[in-house]
C-alpha cells in the first residue's frame, strides 16, 4: 500500500489498524500494510533486483501522489492528463496488492492439474509418434489430472511479478473503456476506512467476491482517498457527480468492500470509531474451485489469447527481465533500498 495513500488516514503519523482477530493497534504509517521484498526480483542482483519497485516509486507513486492529493483538496473534475494519472493509480492499486497476488496464486493452483494433463497428452503423442484418438486423449487427460503433483514442483518465483504487470495493462484498459466514468463523492464527517489492499471491486449483484472473473465490464472500483473522500470507477448512471454527496449508505458499501478485500487489516483515523455492523471475515477472499469437464473438441482451437501490449518502454523492459533466465542477465551494481 503506497504510503502517500495511507497518510490521508493518519493522525500524528499513525493509523489505527484492525485485524481479523478483532485486535486493534495504533501503527506508524511507515509500518502499515508493508510486505518485505514484495516487488523484488528474486533471481537478479543489484539495481535490477528492485527494478519494479523503483519503477513504481518513480513513474507511478511519484506522479499519482500529487494528483490524488489535488482530488482530495477539491480539484475536480480532472483535466484529461490528470485523469489518465488517476486511472493509472487505480489500476496499479488493483494489481500491486497481496489480495491480487492471492487471487493469482489460487487461480494457478486450481488450473494446474488441467494444464499438467494437457502437457501429458502432448508428451504421450510425442512418444507414440502419432496423434491419439479422442477416446485415448480423454483417457490420458483424466489419468494425468488424477496423478498431477502439487503445483510447488514447478516453482517460478517471478510469475507473480509478471502477472501484476500484465494485469495492470488489462485493468487500465478496462478503466478507460467507453461508458465508464470516474465519480468523486464527499462527506462532511469521516466515514470511510481503508483496507490494506487500498481499493475494492464490487460486482453488479452487490458482492465483492473474487469469482467469476475478477474484472467483468460492469465491475465498480471503490477507492477511499481519505476518510471523507471516495473515488469510484463505474459504468452506472445513477450516481450524480454534480451533487458529489457521500451518503452513509454508500460509505457503508465502500467499507464493506474494504472489509472483504483486505488481506490482513483495515485502517482508519485513530480518532474515528469503527463503523457499526462492520465485521471482518475470519479468512481472506477465496477463489471458488472450478468444476473441470473435458469433451472431444468439435472444431480446431482458435488462436491463443494474447496479453495486452505493454505501453511503457521501462515497464516492458522490466517484464523482459522477469521473463529471462538469470544467466542471460548482466551483473548489476549495488542494490538500492526499497520503499
Amino acid at each position: 500500500m503506497p504510503k502517500y495513500w495511507l497518510r490521508a488516514f493518519a493522525e500524528d503519523g499513525h493509523v489505527l489498524g484492525r485485524w481479523r482477530s478483532g485486535a486493534e493497534h495504533r501503527t506508524p504509517v511507515r509500518r502499515a500494510a508493508v510486505a518485505r521484498h514484495f516487488n523484488t526480483d528474486p533471481l537478479s542482483e543489484g539495481e535490477r533486483r528492485v527494478a519494479l519497485e523503483t519503477y513504481l516509486d518513480r513513474h507511478v507513486d511519484g506522479r499519482c501522489a500529487p494528483v490524488l492529493r489535488a482530488v482530495r483538496e477539491g480539484q475536480w473534475p480532472l483535466v484529461e492528463g490528470r485523469r489518465a494519472v488517476a486511472l493509472d493509480a487505480l489500476a496499479w492499486q488493483v494489481v500491486r496488492t497481496q489480495a491480487f497476488r492471492s487471487f493469482d496464486s489460487q487461480v494457478s493452483r486450481h488450473l494446474f492439474p488441467a494444464l499438467w494433463a494437457l502437457e501429458a497428452v502432448g508428451v504421450c503423442e510425442g512418444r507414440l509418434g502419432r496423434p491419439l484418438s479422442e477416446v485415448e486423449r480423454l483417457g490420458v487427460f483424466w489419468a494425468a489430472v488424477r496423478a498431477a503433483p502439487d503445483p510447488s514442483v514447478i516453482v517460478d518465483p517471478r510469475s507473480a511479478l509478471r502477472a501484476s504487470i500484465r494485469a495492470f495493462e488489462r485493468t487500465r484498459g478496462l478503466l478507460a473503456a467507453p461508458g465508464r466514468r470516474l465519480v468523486l463523492l464527499r462527506s462532511a464527517d469521516p466515514l470511510l476506512v481503508l483496507a490494506d489492499s487500498g481499493v475494492s471491486l464490487r460486482r453488479k449483484d452487490g458482492t465483492f467476491s473474487f469469482t467469476p472473473p475478477l474484472l467483468p465490464e460492469t465491475i465498480e472500483v471503490f477507492a477511499p482517498l481519505s476518510p471523507t473522500c471516495l473515488l469510484l470507477s463505474t459504468t452506472r448512471a445513477h450516481y450524480r457527480p454534480q451533487q458529489g454527496c457521500l451518503t452513509r449508505r454508500l460509505a457503508a458499501k465502500a467499507n464493506a468492500g474494504a472489509a472483504a478485500w483486505c488481506q490482513d487489516a483495515v485502517y482508519r483515523l485513530p480518532s474515528m470509531a469503527w463503523p457499526t455492523r462492520l465485521g471482518l471475515a475470519r479468512t481472506p477472499l477465496e477463489v471458488r474451485v472450478p468444476q473441470l469437464t473435458a469433451v472431444p473438441a468439435q472444431q480446431r482451437p482458435g488462436p491463443a489469447p494474447a496479453h495486452p501490449e505493454i505501453r511503457s518502454n521501462e515497464l516492458r523492459a522490466i517484464l523482459e527481465q522477469l521473463s529471462r533466465e538469470p544467466a542471460d542477465q548482466p551483473p548489476g551494481s549495488e542494490p538500492v533500498r526499497e520503499r
